[in-house]
């Protein structure tokens, strides 16, 4: 059983559209299945515990599960894959540790993208069922969170910029981009950016956990704000079904996870908090003045 510790650590980023009417999502203790005609969800998978999901051409769908052994004090893992027909069953035997040899970032013909440090630089690497490939190497500082799209181009985040690599080319596509706004903003520099996907005009999306926004970077490498969540709320992934709607992945600070639809439509350019920043800044006036006059009560008190 996973300690709370562990649990809401971060939450996970897995999250497939199998190009039909079926998304799958996790929440860290379930893989749940939605209908994206009907909007209603179900336990797919019960008791499983993945920060990542992958769907190969045949709808088969892999993860893997993670969870701390009381009686070894120690974390243990597995991958699984689950069938269309709803068979589950394990195509990784248990390890000690995190999963290190089976990555969830793979193109359309299941070859695997992973990034290895190799001394001062690091290693973008292709693996397919027979060799494995360096397609670029960089100076990084710490890459987290990896996506590869339709087109075979390959995305990850290393705080606070994007990378792509594209025809073995590597290029930094968006600097800075990270954002910060309570309460998410406690997050570390690790987890600040998350999930990246794209759309049908392969324009990338990414999801900023800690500053409550999803930013768009266009086919130019103009990047602008496209949504904004509520106070309680935060994206940490997406993806677009065959309508073009956005359903969007989002995660509280106890680690409650949702799924919504975001109609096309709704995504405007350059949505601020506006309201939300003078609501926060009549809260720090009136507090502000709330110390103010406790300290003229304690001051005439003492006098």
């Amino acid at each position: 059983m996973l300690s709370g510790a562990l649990l809401y650590a971060h939450p996970g980023i897995g999250l497939v559209y199998d190009g039909d009417h079926t998304l799958y999502y996790t929440d860290l203790v379930h893989v749940w299945k939605v209908n994206t005609k009907t909007g209603e969800k179900e336990i797919a998978i019960p008791d499983i515990h993945t920060h990542e999901l992958v769907m190969d051409s045949e709808g088969n769908l892999y993860g893997e599960h993670y969870w701390y052994v009381e009686s070894e004090q120690k974390f243990k893992n597995y991958i699984w894959k689950f069938d269309p027909q709803g068979n589950f069953e394990k195509i990784r035997g248990d390890q000690y540790g995190e999963n290190q040899d089976f990555s969830f970032v793979r193109d359309r013909n299941f070859s695997s993208y992973d990034i290895q440090q190799n001394g001062k630089l690091f290693n973008i690497v292709k693996r397919d069922t027979t060799h494995s490939f360096i397609l670029s190497r960089a100076p990084l500082k710490h890459p987290t969170w990896k996506y590869i799209s339709a087109d075979q181009s390959f995305f990850f985040a290393d705080f606070p910029d994007i990378y792509r690599v594209k025809n073995n080319q590597i290029a930094k596509i968006a600097r800075n981009i990270a954002s910060s706004r309570i309460p998410f903003s406690i997050q570390s520099d690790q987890h600040s950016i998350y999930g990246i996907w794209t759309d049908a005009q392969n324009q990338v999306y990414v999801a900023l956990y800690s500053g409550r926004m999803v930013k768009k970077i266009d086919d130019q490498g103009m990047v602008s704000t496209v949504l904004t969540t509520g106070f309680f709320w935060t994206p940490v992934n997406g993806v677009f079904d065959n309508q073009g709607d956005l359903w969007l992945m989002e995660a509280q600070l106890n680690g409650r996870i949702r799924l919504r639809k975001v109609p096309q439509e709704d995504l405007d350019d350059n949505p601020s908090f506006l309201l939300e920043n003078i609501l926060l800044a009549a809260l720090g006036v009136g507090l502000f003045g709330l110390i103010g006059m406790r300290i003229r009560k304690v001051r005439r008190r003492n006098k």
